[in-house]
């Protein structure tokens, strides 16, 4: 693996491409890198230039010009350094910078990412900092810093492959300061390093107005404020924005004539537009808009594989999210704009279990949130051409009510199988939906006879599970036991339930496989305080090893869901749709009661009729459920069967393509 993939967009700055380019050949003499440029379909010579002057420069040409993040983006998913560095067309780098660069990352692996100091043309140090922030361009050794200026960006693949690249909600401007805070909320450390420099003209220093730049910086402020600062950080900051936009665009009328840019006035009146609206993305081209709106962990990952593949379908289509429960992660790893407010209730998106969890839900803002939810609905189904919802009946409900647009659904956890439709999801289906998919043909069946217009399309909840051939590095002979603890706050006290049953099943050679999207730190603590020890581990995508005061192992693998399923031999799984998709890879899943609305007995019987005789239901002690396990784990007829009986619940897999050429044809 090279060392180092630098990425350059560049949207018509051929008079700085030669400058850059041999000043990174020139000035780099230890690593071994590659330069990615990456063109936002320019109007001048800037392409023909590279090919020709340039051979060895790897080469992404756009259609349209995507605008800083997505173009960076798109150098992000070809790059092979074991670092990628985001470098600005109008930069020089000074004679071993990005060596010097290396040389610090490589040896202080708590850093995620790190920036050189930038120069102005005369030499001296260049402004990174707001307005309160602290001097730290001044600073003559390293630092710690909360963020650095995305002119020169060196970032590690391993915080890559955790944090996703650039939030494409920015289309130019504040992005720098998203990453890194997303990277240091990650565990990471971000550095500025004195030592190594980048003459940095920017757009600004060489009086250069461009308004659709000038316009973006401002609407990028709005979006990162209510992300990272919540609503009334935002509303703050738009009210004064219109206030300073008014005596702007007034001061700005009367001197037009005295104007040396002109397009200044226009400038503050979008922005001023673009506050009182809350326009707080970008509008990337003509091509058609759809909205997914989902509302659960599993639903999230549907909708964004869905939107994944559509947008190899219509390459032009521009993709917003609205998760209603949770973070909507799912959504940011496939780079698609995350409208969600980023908060999770205690319920989790399970308050039909039980009227506890629905109070508790209240006490937490569950009304608050709603109200939000449902005026970002309202504003985003303005530009929408079509709106693709994963979820239920609730969901139904908020998109025909507040959306107004034709209405695409996805029914997630509904199926006949386990009980039939209320007449009122009846009627919501029938009025709101263009369309609804289901996930077996009985359920599709049962609703034709109401004149609702479903189809099954096949299951879509085995698209979105990765499978890379990982093995962990354990021997063949070796009896795994895979760990599903869940994804949700509960996940944890989940993980030490099952921790209690792997620790009496006696063996020598057998081992628990955790897949894990938990934080290290809360396992460690959570796992210490049940007499479980906790070692780091950074081999076979390990993250950590667990072992037991009676010398019990259990390995934890971070994002390998698949690979732990198909390495495991039976699973303990008390985690919602992840135990359907386990049984559907061929194995044996067992549960039993847990901690939250998610592992109730209930929701067992319930999954128990989609997964069929492939979920043993376990009750009694811990000692008691593993004697029951440790049986099933010597039963190979009962575990064949059970591998069998899984398959075929799931029995089509494929439906996301189907569902994408669906939307697809319904965009036309």
């Amino acid at each position: 693996m090279i060392d180092l993939s630098i990425i350059i967009v560049n949207y018509n700055d051929r008079r700085f491409l030669e400058g850059c380019l041999n000043s990174v050949y020139n000035s780099t003499h230890k690593a071994s890198f590659e330069i990615i440029f990456v063109d936002n379909h320019s109007t001048d010579d800037s392409v023909e230039y590279v090919k020709t002057h340039y051979p060895k420069v790897r080469l992404v040409e756009n259609t349209a010009n995507l605008g800083f993040c997505r173009a960076n983006n798109r150098g992000l998913k070809v790059y092979r350094g074991r670092y990628a560095l985001l470098l600005n067309m109008d930069t020089v780098v000074k004679d071993g910078a990005f060596d010097q660069m290396l040389e610090f990352m490589d040896s202080h692996p708590e850093a995620g990412a790190c920036g050189p100091k930038l120069l102005n043309a005369d030499g001296t140090p260049q402004h990174q900092g707001g307005l309160f922030n602290r001097k730290f361009w001044l600073a003559t050794q390293p630092v710690k810093v909360d963020y650095v200026i995305g002119a020169a960006l060196m970032v590690r693949r391993e915080v890559i492959d955790r944090v996703g690249g650039l939030d494409e909600n920015f289309f130019f401007s504040n992005d720098d300061l998203d990453w890194c805070r997303r990277i240091r909320q990650a565990g990471w450390q971000v550095y500025f390093l004195p030592q190594a420099e980048v003459v940095h003209f920017g757009g600004f220093t060489i009086n250069r107005f461009k308004q659709k730049l000038f316009v973006e910086g401002f609407r990028g402020g709005l979006y990162f404020s209510r992300k990272h600062y919540g609503n009334l950080i935002y509303q703050i900051y738009r009210v004064l924005l219109i206030l300073t936009m008014v005596p702007a665009i007034l001061v700005s009328s009367l001197l037009y004539p005295l104007l040396t840019n002109k397009g200044k006035r226009g400038a503050f009146i979008q922005i001023l537009m673009i506050a009182i609206r809350g326009e707080l993305l970008p509008k990337y081209g003509a091509g058609k808009t759809v909205l997914l709106v989902s509302n659960g962990h599993a639903e999230d990952l549907a909708g964004a594989a869905i939107g994944a593949r559509l947008r190899e379908l219509v390459p032009d289509v521009e993709l917003r999210a609205l998760p209603l429960v949770g973070l909507g992660r799912a959504y940011d790893k496939k780079e698609i704009g995350n409208l969600g407010l980023r908060k999770i209730l205690p319920s989790g998106g399970f308050a039909k279990e039980g009227l506890v969890h629905f109070i508790k839900d209240i006490s937490a803002g569950l009304f608050g949130q709603l109200a939000k939810q449902i005026s970002l609905l309202r504003s985003e189904a303005k530009v929408a051409d079509l709106i693709v919802a994963v979820g239920d009946a609730y969901v139904v409900a908020l998109c025909g009510l507040f959306g107004k647009k034709p209405l695409i659904f996805i029914d997630g956890p509904k199926s006949v199988k386990i009980e039939g439709y209320y007449a009122v999801e009846r009627w919501l289906l029938k009025k709101y939906c263009k369309k609804v998919v289901v996930q077996d043909k009985e359920t599709a069946g049962y609703l034709k006879k109401f004149g609702i217009p479903a189809e099954y399309l096949g299951s879509w909840v085995m698209d979105y599970v990765e499978v890379t051939g990982e093995d962990f590095g354990l021997e063949k002979d070796k009896t795994v036991i895979g760990l599903l603890p869940g994804t949700r706050e509960e996940a944890y006290d989940n993980l030490l339930l099952i921790l209690d049953v792997v620790d009496e099943i006696r063996g020598e050679n057998l081992v628990g496989l955790v897949a894990s999207t938990l934080e290290t730190e809360k396992v460690k603590v959570k796992a210490a305080a049940r007499g479980w020890s906790f070692s780091p581990l950074s081999e076979h995508s390990l993250t950590g090893k667990l072992t037991s005061r009676k010398g019990t192992t259990v390995l934890i693998a971070e994002g390998k869901f698949g690979d732990v399923c198909l390495r495991s031999k039976l699973i303990i799984g008390l985690a919602g749709i992840a135990d359907e998709q386990a049984v559907a890879f061929g194995k044996p899943v067992v549960c039993f009661p847990g901690s939250g609305a998610q592992t109730t007995l209930r929701r067992w019987e319930e999954i128990e009729k989609i997964t069929g005789d492939s979920l043993l239901i376990l009750a009694g002690s811990a000692p008691e459920k593993a004697e029951k396990i440790l049986a099933l784990l010597h039963d190979q007829k009962k575990l064949e069967a059970m591998g069998q009986s899984g398959k075929a619940s799931k029995p089509q897999w494929g439906g996301v393509n189907k569902i994408a050429q669906l939307v697809a044809d319904n965009l036309k």
